[in-house]
């Protein structure tokens, strides 16, 4: 039997999740929410489905699971109603609009037994994957993740919307406690920061450079690793990876990648569909998202002092 699933959100991400769920076999996408019912119903309608503007139509087809893909400040009433269901979850990045809901989320995930997996993509890009094998103990990471001026995601700041990706990436290479942030950035074309520089430094002495720009006018998403002997260069845009290592004779060794055809996106749905068939875990489970969304809280944190301190006149 198909997986009934529902979706929720009708914009940008949802009509692509609508895309990708309704070309898999396996699965019934039962209904498409939206607050706005005619965006709703449009894409419903483009994928042989109904639109709906309430939550309580797709419960009332007994779905199993939900795939979130709102905006960021609905994401815990929505997730909650789910959950309390015992409806299985999926739900963009990042997890909730703050850590005390999605603490909240985490725990009520636990209470039901149903899993909540989050939406970071570039865990399931093919070159990081292929990168991590060969990552041991990175020494530093940079990362660098700009793009075009689009409009959306403009109710989170450019941490909460792109850098956190790259915060999720370097927090699941290096699970050290992090003693230190340094961050800086400014508003451009919103009054929320669409630039930004961070820098991380964990317990063990790696460091991670994060910038992110939603207002450049190139694209960009970049992601090195560096370890004594040896580096790892992630082309995340196009799904290219390159390593070169030295042995302690100073020859060297040199591995590139290129996936054929990478499709993160359905790759992290078909991992929530297969972890729900089989009562498995999530890939990016709400513990991982939660400490993700703590550390970009603390970056957007120095950002708004830094930016304080500057407007009073002292830095």
């Amino acid at each position: 039997m198909p997986l009934k699933l529902c979706l929720v959100g009708a914009g940008h991400m949802g009509r692509l999740h609508a895309g990708k769920l309704a070309g898999m076999k396996d699965v019934s996408l039962t209904c498409v929410v939206d607050v706005n019912r005619p965006q709703a119903d449009e894409v419903a309608k483009g994928h042989g489905t109904r639109g709906s503007d309430r939550i309580e139509d797709a419960l009332a087809d007994g779905v199993q699971g939900a795939v979130i893909a709102s905006t960021t400040g609905t994401h815990f009433a929505i997730v909650r109603e789910f959950l309390k269901r015992g409806v299985h979850v999926f739900v963009e990045k990042p997890i909730a609009a703050d850590p005390e809901e999605a603490e909240a989320l985490i725990e009520l995930a636990r209470e039901k037994s149903v899993l909540l997996q989050v939406g970071h993509i570039e865990r399931f890009s093919p070159a990081f994957r292929r990168a991590c094998r060969f990552v041991r103990a990175p020494l530093s990471m940079e990362a660098c993740r700009i793009g075009v001026f689009t409009g959306r995601s403009t109710d989170i700041d450019v941490v909460h919307d792109l850098m956190i990706h790259d915060i999720d990436l370097a927090l699941s290479l290096n699970k050290t406690a992090i003693r230190r942030i340094s961050a800086e950035g400014i508003p451009v074309l919103t009054k929320k920061t669409d630039v930004a520089h961070a820098r991380i430094e964990f317990a063990d002495g790696c460091v991670a450079n994060l910038s992110a720009s939603r207002v450049s006018k190139t694209r960009e998403r970049s992601f090195t690793i560096v370890e004594k002997g040896r580096y790892v260069s992630v082309d995340l845009a196009v799904g290219r990876m390159f390593f070169v290592e030295s042995d302690k004779n100073g020859k060297k060794r040199t591995t590139t990648y290129r996936a054929p055809r990478p499709d993160p996106l359905r790759d992290e749905l078909r991992a929530f569909i297969r972890a729900v068939k089989e009562n498995g875990r999530a890939v990016v489970d709400g513990e991982e998202a939660l400490r993700a969304l703590v550390t970009a809280d603390n970056i957007s944190a120095e950002i708004e002092r830094r930016l304080s301190k500057k407007m009073s006149g002292h830095g």
